[in-house]
């Protein structure tokens, strides 16, 4: 009996029908009951009790302990969205498990947010809904993202679809990128990381990876009054309590933020009015979606034949 595990938390809830696809492989379908990320302890023990063939991942750690306890049954692991650094690919190629992602998919989804993100700042849209929740008609004097700079850290596909629509509200985005870029600079402004924090009326994080990009130093760069800090992309890039200091003391003035640190999110960012919280949805349009999961159960049968556990 070839198992394989969704340790996402809403796989398949817009399209059962991929449950049915793995289903006809003769292939048992594990879902992850617990609805949301699972921590370390959890993910070793649902790979214990399962021993999979597969895995549909979504962004808990899978290091080297879990691939080593796993070597001799899983043979797949098709990441359920477009990064994988919560993979140690390098152990699981020595190990000959194939590791897969879903690069692309996102893009549309992610840059509307963010778009999304940057207007209700300006506006203030999420604390007016609030005040006049709380009985107070009180009207707050917001901007216009028009004639705005936008700096976008990271220019991978999202950083650029967002300076693609950036500039058709009339503003003018900046880039940085500290890998080599995957787009020519184009019509964009490529600068430094400090001329970027220094110039822009908006910061847009786009980048991969794990470690810290935006902490004291970097927020300390920042000239103009009343910043707004967005990111759409993984939670380690910011120093969450930098961040807040720099929120209480005005040198940022507005924060939006999908993803965190540690999931879900408790912290002390909670107290505060200006910042705009939301769960990790950047992936959550119903489009996006579906053609994100399409894809991971592609790559997770298409993996599993060339592994010889299923036949061609």
């Amino acid at each position: 009996m070839n198992k394989i595990l969704s340790t996402t938390s809403t796989f398949a809830e817009a399209s059962p029908e991929l449950i049915e696809a793995i289903e006809r492989h003769d292939l048992v379908y594990v879902s992850n009951s617990r609805k949301r990320k699972l921590s370390s302890e959890e993910f070793t023990a649902f790979i214990r009790e399962h021993q999979p063939v597969g895995i549909l991942a979504g962004t808990e750690l899978i290091c080297r302990t879990e691939l080593d306890q796993a070597r001799e049954h899983l043979r797949v692991i098709s990441r359920v969205g477009t990064g994988w650094e919560n993979i140690d690919r390098e152990f699981a190629a020595a190990v000959n498990i194939l590791v897969f992602r879903t690069p692309g998919v996102l893009t549309e989804a992610v840059a509307e947010l963010t778009i999304g993100f940057m207007l209700s700042a300006l506006r203030f849209i999420a604390s007016q809904d609030r005040f006049i929740r709380n009985g107070q008609w009180q009207k707050q004097m917001g901007g216009l993202l028009q004639a705005k700079v936008v700096g976008i850290i990271g220019f991978g596909d999202i950083g650029k679809r967002v300076g693609e629509l950036v500039n058709a509200f009339g503003a003018s985005a900046i880039i940085c990128d500290v890998q080599s870029l995957k787009f020519p600079a184009g019509e964009f402004e490529q600068v430094s990381i400090g001329e970027l924090l220094s110039r822009s009326d908006i910061i847009s994080i786009h980048a991969s990876g794990d470690q810290t990009i935006i902490g004291p130093a970097e927020l300390g760069q920042i000239k103009k009054k009343g910043v707004v800090l967005i990111n759409t992309a993984r939670g380690g890039l910011i120093d969450e309590d930098a961040l807040y200091e720099s929120l209480m003391d005005g040198t940022i003035g507005y924060a939006c933020l999908d993803v965190f640190t540690k999931e879900p999110y408790l912290g002390k960012l909670l107290a505060l009015e200006n910042v705009l919280l939301t769960p990790h949805i950047g992936s959550y349009a119903r489009e996006s979606r579906k053609a994100m999961e399409a894809m991971a159960v592609a790559n997770l049968i298409n993996g599993l034949k060339d592994s010889g556990i299923l036949d061609r």
